[in-house]
């Protein structure tokens, strides 16, 4: 955020408390580290629920670990009980949490956090009030040292591991005594893992308990898979919990063994190359919480394509079988976001048209410049987010100023614009023409010539009507506008 937008923000704020007496909630989205270290000065001491995005901005040195501030948050009051957390562009260093002193604990209850691996252990050694965590760990050493650990507070848990093995499960268990909610996804792990017997004993106080668990290519050398150990009395009439156990034509033991009711956001390959899906449900296999799938022409090949029932996104890549045929291999009913890869234009363009106006949630759209004059002649009302991307295999198709026109009058509810340079012929009358319409652009760059960007702030005050915006340019040249 720039000197006059931070002052002008602070000018506003620096009394939040008295401005908002009753604020108790807070989120902070998409903040530079540098405002941030200037608002948490004026941070509301009364704030119990607190969401950011955080981010380390290109042209700022930070020598901040992400851990560090991690840290910091944690400690940041203590009134504070829930906490959410992401960052971006952050050095990561060491994961491990640590308090500002040897006595000080954090009050938070609540801790979710994204786009990094944590020390699980720091963690239930600062915050013993923790009731919900969830995120993605380092897979913790549990030596007997540590064994004194204890989350009494604990309900709800939600971790992804690496290489976990089965004693170390159970060491893990033994920290939450009253732990009833259990999520749990798994990658590398070995045949110990796939005891539906020993997973029962552990079990026994778990009221919900979902799990993915993608298996090491030779987990199941020595000591097949069984699926039976999985169809007992505890998992099948007192808890009802269904499993499914996929296996890849080139190993005959469960390569993935996952619940029934698991969020899978997006499946990997080898779950459409299964030609063995083997469940304990009495109903036929389904994935009800697949909500992310990519699809070419060597997806269709395979037989499993109908279990995904609700898929939220989808992205097409390399399908060469009309639009109408690919809607009967699938539910695409609830699909809100799409992604259309430049290789679609080898259909014909209604066949576009005629797909997209099928889905009836679809609010977010991808496309490749070279397909969007297609939807020129159809109204949009639906769609919010449309992302751009550029062609390089025919890189002379970009945007003119009539086709900017076309966007505002095809997309009248357009909030969101991503889109590469390369694809605009003048992007300063891009951003005036759209400012009315857009609380967020996205231009994305290619690498910077002579270590400097092309697109700027100073450029963008010079060479456009916007005064009052905020402007953040990551380590990857894009450019973020928020107006």
């Amino acid at each position: 955020m720039a000197s006059m937008k931070t002052d002008l923000f602070f000018s506003r704020f620096h009394i939040i408390d008295r401005i908002f007496p009753n604020l108790r909630a807070l989120t902070l989205t998409s903040i530079d580290y540098e405002t941030w270290c200037l608002f948490k000065i004026r941070f509301p001491p009364l704030i119990t629920n607190l969401s950011i995005d955080l981010l380390v901005p290109d042209s700022l040195e930070c020598s901040s670990t992400a851990y560090d501030v991690l840290s910091e948050l944690l400690f940041l009051s203590p009134f504070l009980q829930r906490l959410s957390v992401k960052m971006a562009g952050f050095i990561y260093g060491d994961p491990k949490i640590r308090p500002p002193n040897s006595t000080t604990t954090s009050s938070i209850q609540y801790f979710y956090f994204d786009y990094m691996e944590i020390d699980l252990l720091s963690i239930l050694a600062v915050a013993p009030m923790l009731h919900t965590v969830e995120g993605y760990f380092d897979t913790p050493d549990l030596k007997s040292e540590i064994i004194h650990l204890r989350l009494l507070y604990l309900q709800r848990l939600r971790i992804e591991l690496c290489t976990i093995t089965w004693i170390d499960m159970v060491a893990l268990f033994s920290l939450f005594p009253r732990l009833i909610h259990f999520i749990l996804i798994a990658v590398d792990v070995n045949s110990d893992m796939a005891d539906g017997f020993a997973w029962s004993d552990l079990l026994q106080r778990i009221e919900s308990f979902h799990f993915k668990l993608t298996f090491s290519y030779f987990a199941f050398a020595q000591q097949p898979f069984y699926l039976h150990l999985f169809r007992t009395k505890f998992w099948i009439e007192e808890k009802k919990w269904f499993v499914t156990c996929d296996r890849t034509p080139n190993n005959s033991n469960c390569s993935m063994l996952y619940s029934n009711s698991s969020v899978i956001v997006c499946p990997p390959k080898r779950m459409f190359e299964t030609p063995i899906s083997e469940t304990t449900s009495p109903e036929p296999i389904s994935s009800p919480l697949v909500y992310h799938l990519r699809v070419d022409d060597e997806h269709l090949k395979y037989p499993l394509l109908h279990r995904y029932t609700h898929i939220k996104e989808l992205y097409l890549s390399e399908v060469t079988m009309t639009f109408k045929d690919l809607a009967t291999y699938f539910d695409i009913s609830q699909l809100t976001k799409c992604y259309i890869d430049h290789k679609w234009n080898r259909n014909p363009s209604l066949e576009h048209i005629e797909f997209l106006c099928r889905l009836p949630h679809l609010c977010k759209l991808n496309i490749c410049v070279t397909n969007l004059s297609y939807l020129f002649h159809y109204q949009w009302p639906r769609i919010v987010s449309l992302t751009i991307t550029n062609d390089h295999e025919n890189s002379h198709t970009v945007l003119s100023l009539n086709d900017v026109e076309a966007i505002c009058h095809s997309f009248p509810h357009i909030k969101h614009l991503d889109i590469h340079l390369l694809s605009i012929c003048d992007p300063s009358q891009l951003i005036n023409r759209m400012k009315m319409k857009l609380t967020n652009i996205i231009i994305r760059q290619p690498h910077k010539i002579d270590s400097e960007p092309l697109i700027t702030r100073e450029w963008i005050e010079r060479n456009t009507d916007l005064q009052n915006f905020h402007y953040v340019l990551d380590k990857r040249d894009k450019v973020q506008l928020w107006l």
